[in-house]
């Protein structure tokens, strides 16, 4: 399999309370947004904010059965390319309503940080020696 985009699609209670969150509170590129779903475009991969009763509808027609909501069910990891921008991201997820369980903090070579937005789906952040090259 050779995928030519990656789409990481996430049930939220309020597409447009999300909305603000990653536009407005993340700086994230302006999304498209289409009845109850807003698409956000990010290097190498595709973000659906869906709510909840359009997302059931996908959920049904893979047969997987009734949506249930489990926060942080799903990581999504970013690497970032600096300290300076982990922290930044940080403080502006907390801003627009997130959570964040800590400081960033050095873990085996790398600076990670984690916030979750208001659905409570979790977001990592990390920077090493690879991340800061790509970067540069």
């Amino acid at each position: 399999m050779k995928p030519v985009t990656v789409v990481v699609s996430l049930p939220v209670a309020d597409a447009e309370r999300s909305l603000r969150f990653y536009r407005d509170g993340l700086q994230l590129a302006e999304p498209e947004v289409d009845e109850g779903v807003v698409a956000l475009e990010l290097p190498n991969l595709s973000l659906f904010l869906i709510e909840r009763s359009e997302y059931a509808k996908y959920i049904e027609l893979a047969g997987v059965g009734p949506v249930t909501s489990a926060p942080g069910a799903c990581i999504i990891s970013c690497a970032i390319g600096s300290t300076e921008e982990v922290d930044d991201i940080l403080t502006r997820a907390e801003a627009a309503g997130g959570s964040i369980p800590g400081p960033a903090e050095d873990n085996d070579g790398s600076y990670m940080g984690y916030f979750s937005d208001p659905d409570g789906h979790v977001w990592e952040l990390v920077v090493n020696a690879r991340t800061e090259a790509a970067a540069g």
